[in-house]
């Protein structure tokens, strides 16, 4: 277990690294409408050596509203170098730390719909897995949001949590397998969340990396860097029966001050790409699984004990080689 440390995001940081490699921003938030209605926001707009993307969807009920693009030119997103400020035709996420602003719109199944979205940092930032070798990685773990979803001619406020991050370093890297990813960014009606759970394995079926991060108060953040993941379920969604989804699973993670015991339930209804960046390396074949679900369960920290019963979202990620096909 260690405790991480708040890190101060700069402009720099916080805006466009001329680099060959991928660097991207991501956020997601868990919202409700003015109706009382659920919805899920996933938004990463990336800027790859090859190409870009901008990837943004809504989730309510069983249905995803993709408004995402693909395979972008190399210089269709506008970014700037000083704090985070990346547009794509009217679209944009733009601000600096602690206040965000991200915009999307588009058009669903013939109908227009568009989401602005206000975000305000409850927490400091911080930097994850900071010796991780060709990654640079900072995020902010919980937000309060604010804003307007419209479908055609209607709108509604919405309000919620959310979680903001900045990569830099490879989206794949050779002999990677797989990795499952999910965030809570309020995982109580009180001050705790649990922002990032993550795991990789390499094709060998060791680990290259786990982590699960919470706080219980909103200002120290703790990493149980011992994390054992047992799948309960899968599933085979449509078009993509060639790979085992995981849809229930079971997190343990460990260190000197406690122990987490989660179960996520994922919803089937998720954004599924395939191969969606041009990878450096032309044999790279990649699929990625993105939606929300519930975690429930307990995290028993300096001698409390506290539950965990909320919304989440995640992802899966399955890596392979075209030339072993």
């Amino acid at each position: 277990m260690s405790i991480l440390t708040p890190t101060q995001l700069t402009a720099e940081l916080e805006g466009q690294y001329y680099s060959p490699k991928m660097q991207w921003w991501c956020a997601h938030a868990d919202l409700v409408d003015s109706d009382g209605v659920s919805w899920s926001f996933y938004f990463w707009p990336a800027l790859g050596s090859l190409d870009e993307a901008w990837i943004a969807t809504l989730y309510v009920g069983d249905e995803v509203v993709d408004l995402t693009s693909l395979h972008l030119p190399v210089g269709t997103l506008k970014a700037s170098r000083d704090g985070v400020d990346v547009a794509f035709g009217d679209q944009y996420i733009r601000g600096t730390y602690p206040d965000y602003e991200i915009h999307v719109e588009g058009v669903h199944n013939g109908e227009r719909v568009s989401l602005t979205l206000r975000m305000s940092a409850r927490m400091p930032a911080f930097e994850a897995l900071p010796n991780l070798r060709g990654i640079t990685w900072h995020y902010v773990p919980q937000f309060s949001t604010t804003g307007t979803v419209t479908r055609g001619d209607r709108a509604r406020e919405v309000t919620g949590s959310g979680y903001l991050e900045r990569r830099r370093g490879r989206f794949w890297a050779p002999g990677v397998a797989r990795g499952i990813w999910e965030s809570i960014p309020a995982a109580s009606t009180g001050g705790l969340s649990v922002p990032l759970f993550y795991k990789v394995w390499r094709d060998d079926g060791t680990v290259q990396l786990e982590t699960l991060t919470f706080t219980v108060d909103g200002k120290d953040l703790v990493d149980f860097g011992d994390v054992e993941v047992d799948i309960l379920e899968t599933a085979k969604l449509p078009g993509f029966e060639d790979i085992d989804h995981p849809m229930r699973f079971r997190l343990r993670a460990e260190g000197d001050g406690g122990r987490a015991e989660l179960e996520v339930i994922r919803s089937p209804h998720r954004l599924m790409m395939r191969d969606y960046f041009v990878d450096p390396d032309r044999d790279a074949k990649f699929t990625g699984f993105y939606g929300p679900g519930e975690t429930r369960g307990t995290i028993e920290y300096a001698g409390e004990k506290y539950a965990v019963q909320s919304r989440s979202f995640g992802s899966a990620l399955f890596f392979t080689r075209r030339s072993a096909s």
